[in-house]
C-alpha cells in the first residue's frame, strides 16, 4: 500500500448504499435461474397434496444444529493512485448446538475475522500492493492468527466491487460450515441441520443431514400433474401443522439439486400471515422415493414442528425459527466483536501492510 491512504468512515455501511436483501433467499435463489427450469416435479409417493405432521410422530433424530453468521465492518476505502478499493473487515463465526434431552450446550465454535481484497487480476488493486498483502497472508495462516486474509479473482466478480467481496464473505463463510459439519465426530443415528438451504455440492456430501431455511426462493413452480402452480398459490393449501409434498427439480442440471429434494412444514399461521409466512423449506438428499423415505421425511416434518417451541416471539422472523438454531445464533452473537474493535483491527492490517 506504498503511497496509498486509507480514508476511513464514521458509518457501519457507505451512506450512499441501499440496504441489501435477504442473504438466505438469495443464496437460495442461485439454485434457481428464473426461467423453465425452474419447473419442480412431485417425487412424494403420496401425491401432490399436503399432508399433516402434527402429533403424529415422536422420532428424536436431530441432535446436533450447525449455524453460520457475519458480522461485517465496513472500514473505509483504499486510495491508491487512480485505484480505490473498500476495505471491509467481517467477524465470520460457525457455532453447533448439541441437544441431549430436554438439554441444549454448545458443542462446537469456530471464529476468524476475515478480510477480502480484490486479486490482482481484477485490475483494482497494484501489483506491489498485492505482493504484500499475500506475504502478510502466508504469516498469519502459518501463525494461525484469528486475523485471515483471502482474495477476490476476476471470474468471481458479479456486479460492483462491493457487492462481489460481499459475496465472497458469504462463500467464506459457507466453506467454514461446510468444514465444520464435516469434522463433527457424530455417529450414523445422530442427524445434523444446517441452518439455510443447502448451497454447495460439499454438502451434499454429509451424512445424515438436512438444510433448513427460514427464507428461500419463491422461483420454484410446482409441477403438480392437473397444471402448474406458483410458490404462493400452492402454500396456501398447506396449513399449520402440515408438509406440502416433496419437490425435486425437473431436469436438474446443477450439482446440487440433481440428488437433493425439497420440500416446506408451516410451523405457524398465527397471527393471519400471507402463503409464506410462518414456514420452513427443507432439503435432503435422496435418491429413491419408497415408503421407507416417506417415514423420514414425516418423521422429519413432525419433529421440525415439534421444534418451533418455545417460541422466540418477538425476533424478526420468529414464526419460522426451531429453537436450538435461535439458541446457535445468540451464542454467536454474544462473542461477535464491536465495531470499535473492528475498526481497530482494520486500521492495524492497513499498518502492517504499509510497513513491510
Amino acid at each position: 500500500m506504498t503511497g496509498g491512504e486509507l480514508v476511513l468512515t464514521p458509518f457501519e455501511q457507505p451512506i450512499e448504499e441501499e440496504s441489501r436483501g435477504d442473504p438466505d433467499q438469495y443464496d437460495d435463489n442461485r439454485n434457481f435461474s428464473g426461467g423453465s427450469e425452474d419447473l419442480c416435479e412431485v417425487v412424494d409417493p403420496e401425491g401432490p397434496h399436503p399432508k399433516k405432521i402434527a402429533g403424529t410422530h415422536n422420532s428424536k433424530r436431530f441432535r446436533y444444529f450447525l449455524d453460520g453468521s457475519i458480522r461485517t465492518k465496513y472500514v473505509g476505502e483504499y486510495v491508491e493512485g487512480g485505484l480505490s478499493v473498500p476495505v471491509i473487515v467481517s467477524d465470520i463465526s460457525v457455532a453447533v448446538v448439541e441437544r441431549l434431552g430436554q438439554q441444549l450446550s454448545a458443542r462446537d465454535y469456530r471464529k476468524n475475522l476475515w478480510f477480502i481484497f480484490p486479486h490482482k487480476d481484477t485490475g483494482s488493486i497494484s501489483d506491489t500492493t498485492y505482493e504484500r498483502i499475500e506475504e502478510l497472508s502466508r504469516e498469519l495462516e502459518q501463525s494461525r492468527s484469528l486475523t485471515r486474509i483471502d482474495f477476490l479473482k476476476k471470474s468471481e466478480s458479479v456486479g460492483d466491487v462491493r457487492t462481489s467481496l460481499l459475496g465472497k464473505v458469504r462463500s467464506v463463510m459457507h466453506n467454514t460450515e461446510h468444514d465444520v459439519a464435516e469434522h463433527l465426530d457424530r455417529s450414523e443415528s445422530d442427524w445434523l441441520i444446517m441452518d439455510g438451504a443447502i448451497r454447495k455440492q460439499e454438502f451434499v456430501n454429509l451424512r445424515s443431514t438436512i438444510g433448513l431455511a427460514k427464507s428461500f426462493s419463491r422461483k420454484p413452480v410446482f409441477d403438480i400433474g392437473s397444471g402448474h402452480l406458483t410458490l404462493p398459490a400452492y402454500m396456501k393449501s398447506v396449513k399449520e401443522g402440515c408438509r406440502s409434498a416433496v419437490f425435486k427439480k425437473s431436469g436438474a442440471t446443477d450439482a446440487v439439486y440433481r440428488e437433493v429434494v425439497f420440500w416446506y412444514v408451516r410451523l405457524r399461521t398465527f397471527p393471519p400471515m400471507e402463503p409464506l409466512g410462518g414456514l420452513v423449506k427443507v432439503d435432503l438428499r435422496a435418491t429413491q422415493y419408497d415408503q421407507d423415505f416417506t417415514r423420514v421425511v414425516d418423521d422429519i416434518s413432525s419433529e421440525l414442528y415439534d421444534m418451533r417451541l418455545p417460541s422466540v416471539y418477538p425476533w424478526p422472523r420468529w414464526p419460522s425459527y426451531v429453537y436450538p438454531i435461535r439458541i446457535a445464533e445468540i451464542y454467536m452473537n454474544s462473542r461477535f466483536l464491536g465495531d470499535f474493535v473492528l475498526a481497530e483491527v482494520g486500521m492495524q492490517l492497513k499498518n502492517a501492510i504499509v510497513s513491510r
